[in-house]
């Protein structure tokens, strides 16, 4: 919070552009004092995402995303760790149309296409691993979660999704299944 308000040029100031940020995201109760609001609120004001990364945990921001897919009725597991090979779903979004099955992926530098296409793979395959364990489970689909926009969303039959559009993301979440392959 300390750097937005240095940003924003007041405490006040600084919450406001949090109540944006989450109003953005479909929130309508946040902290104020909630540093994964206040590093989205930084990166909507233009600041570099390796300089929010950097106040961020990789568990805020899994966090933050289990939060949003809560606030839009998703039922939410965490850090599902699958066998033989070992695996792990960072977060399951259940809903009973569909379920998301997310890689938080917190970092300041976005990879390339094709790099983007095999982290969206091996996230598919992780997700079929799932679907395949889980008998009450309708389809999933594989989705990577990144902090900053990489011009790419749909590849390898999975979607990736920027943060700030992951509301518009999950509102149209049934449009935007033609383009991916749920499994």
């Amino acid at each position: 919070m300390t750097l937005l308000a240095k940003r924003s040029g007041s405490v006040e100031l600084a919450q406001e552009e949090i109540a944006a940020v989450a109003s953005a995201l479909g929130l309508s109760a946040v902290q104020h004092e909630d540093e994964q609001m206040a590093g989205l609120a930084l990166c909507a004001m233009g600041e570099r995402v390796e300089v929010v990364s950097s106040h961020l945990s990789w568990r805020d921001f899994e966090r933050f995303c289990s939060n949003i897919l809560r606030a839009r009725r998703y039922r939410v597991m965490e850090n599902i760790y699958l066998r033989k090979p070992r695996a792990q779903i960072d977060v399951l979004g259940i809903s009973d149309r569909l379920s998301l099955a997310v890689d938080c992926k917190h970092w300041a530098r976005q990879p390339g296409r094709s790099a983007l296409g095999r982290l969206v793979e091996a996230q598919r395959d992780r997700a079929k691993r799932l679907h395949d364990s889980l008998d009450s489970i309708g389809s999933i689909v594989p989705l990577v979660l990144v902090m900053a926009d990489p011009g790419v969303r749909f590849v390898a039959g999975g979607a990736v999704v920027p943060i700030f559009a992951l509301a518009d993301f999950l509102d149209n979440v049934e449009s935007y299944v033609s383009y991916v392959e749920p499994v």
